[in-house]
């Protein structure tokens, strides 16, 4: 966890690091995630484009992207740019000292961000 931008060690305790775990109790156990690791890091997973009619649709949504900047898997600096072309009217936030693990690493913050999205937001 600490390769893809963990930030937060802190709050790692034996009970953390068991809940985190607990759904790879074998070496078996781990290939899928560690097989899907392997295949995004060598460019080997491709994404669906969106039809123009998406498109279209996605430029009036709310959104929200809440980004750790010291996200060492999903760098800002390739996935922003999409979230923005995809929600020219998206709201962005970028947080400095935050990893992938962006929950962990400043929890009080994104909630903060997320219910001021969720009381300022409506949707027809």
């Amino acid at each position: 966890m600490k390769l893809n931008g963990f930030q937060n060690n802190s709050i790692i305790t034996p009970t953390w690091l068991r809940a985190y775990g607990s759904p790879f109790p074998t070496a078996a156990d781990t290939l899928g995630a560690l097989g899907w690791a392997e295949g995004f890091a060598q460019g080997a997973h491709t994404f669906e484009t969106p039809s123009d009619h998406a498109r279209e649709h996605l430029k009036s949504c709310p959104a929200l992207a809440i980004w750790g900047m010291a996200d060492d898997t999903l760098a800002a600096d390739h996935f922003l740019p999409l979230f923005r072309a995809a929600f020219p009217n998206g709201q962005v936030n970028e947080l400095p000292d935050t990893g992938h693990y962006s929950l962990e690493d400043n929890p009080a913050t994104i909630t903060a961000l997320l219910k001021l999205f969720l009381d300022t937001t409506s949707v027809s």
